[in-house]
């Protein structure tokens, strides 16, 4: 039996460019938070896996001028596992968020070597605003 978790959210996705760490960079800091926010509220969180195989589906509602897909699903993929031990995280930062959603904290994926299928697509916000759609499935 698959497991399936749909996290939408309202915004722009972390985006990992560079080699600085993003959980460290105050301009992607709100949006990790509201990434893992939605995570730690989504229904059948407490059930999921977070070791078998994970197929994670992307959907960017947003015009080209944001940011890269490819950081996207990048920031994606990181924002959902504990954040590295040598990022510089600040708990003071994190403190609004309830303590499991926090980075050093496993959320819905372990380790995103897991993560064996990615699909990934940008579509046009259609008059509405940047949100976006994280579908993960095992």
């Amino acid at each position: 039996m698959r497991s399936r978790i749909e996290l939408q959210v309202d915004g722009l996705p972390p985006k990992k460019d560079g080699a600085t760490s993003m959980w460290g960079k105050a301009s992607e800091r709100d949006r990790l938070k509201a990434l893992r926010r939605a995570a730690w509220e989504a229904p059948g969180r407490q059930n999921w896996d977070t070791g078998g195989e994970i197929s994670l589906t992307l959907t960017v509602f947003a015009e080209d001028r944001a940011g890269d897909l490819d950081n996207f699903v990048t920031g994606v993929c990181d924002g959902l596992q504990p954040a590295g031990i040598m990022a510089a995280i600040s708990p003071d930062d994190w403190s609004d968020l309830p303590e499991e959603a926090r980075p050093d904290r496993v959320l819905l994926i372990a380790d995103d070597r897991t993560v064996s299928r990615i699909v990934a697509e940008r579509r046009p916000m259609g008059g509405g605003q940047e949100h976006y759609i994280v579908v993960l499935e095992q």
